[in-house]
């Protein structure tokens, strides 16, 4: 977000991570992706606050391009299906490993965005 002329938050649609204000909710995501796949977050945890800082983002109406949001709208629908409660899973449910294999792909997608 970008402050205008009023003082208050205008919206920027952002189309890498590289363009991606520092400390706004897509930041933390980015971030958190990054934490899970380099092994300083469990996913449980991970998965928590990931979604926190998705709402977060979609309250201060930040914005990423298509191919952008499509990569994160993505791990949105993975962690849609993941349960965070290892007592609540089931036989086939995705397990911590999968979610960070999948995260990981997601990355590599948007590190790959010009």
């Amino acid at each position: 977000m970008v402050a205008g002329k009023s003082g208050k938050p205008e919206a920027r649609s952002w189309s890498s991570p590289s363009e991606v204000a520092p400390g706004s909710g897509v930041d933390a995501q980015l971030a958190l992706m990054r934490d899970l796949t380099a092994g300083r977050i469990e996913a449980p945890d991970f998965a928590r606050s990931w979604l926190s800082a998705r709402r977060r983002s979609m309250d201060n109406r930040e914005r990423v391009r298509e191919r952008f949001d499509r990569i994160i709208t993505d791990v949105f629908y993975v962690l849609d299906d993941y349960v965070i409660d290892p007592d609540l899973r089931e036989q086939g449910d995705m397990d911590d490993e999968e979610l960070t294999a999948k995260v990981r792909v997601a990355l590599e997608k948007l590190d790959s965005l010009p």
